[in-house]
C-alpha cells in the first residue's frame, strides 16, 4: 500500500473512531438524550472497527516509509 493510500486509510479510521466515540458519549456527557441500546451497541462495534482500520493504516504507513520503527517485543535483556 502506498504512502498516500495508507494515510487515507489511517485518517478514515481516525474519523470513524472519533465519530462513533462522540455518538456514544454525546448522550450522558453533552446533555443530549441517551441513544437506544441497539444504537450504542452498533456504535461500539463501529468504534472497534475504526480502531482496527486506523491501526492497519498506521502499520502500512510505517511499512511504506521503509523505516524500522516497528517494536518487536523480545525476552532479551538490554
Amino acid at each position: 500500500m502506498g504512502t498516500h493510500l495508507s494515510t487515507a486509510v489511517m485518517l478514515l479510521g481516525l474519523v470513524v473512531t472519533a465519530g462513533s466515540g462522540w455518538y456514544i458519549a454525546k448522550g450522558p456527557f453533552f446533555g443530549f438524550a441517551t441513544p437506544p441500546l441497539a444504537a450504542i451497541l452498533a456504535a461500539t462495534g463501529v468504534f472497534v472497527f475504526g480502531i482496527v482500520v486506523f491501526g492497519w493504516g498506521l502499520s502500512s504507513r510505517i511499512d511504506a516509509g521503509g523505516g524500522d520503527e516497528r517494536v518487536i517485543p523480545s525476552n532479551e535483556k538490554v
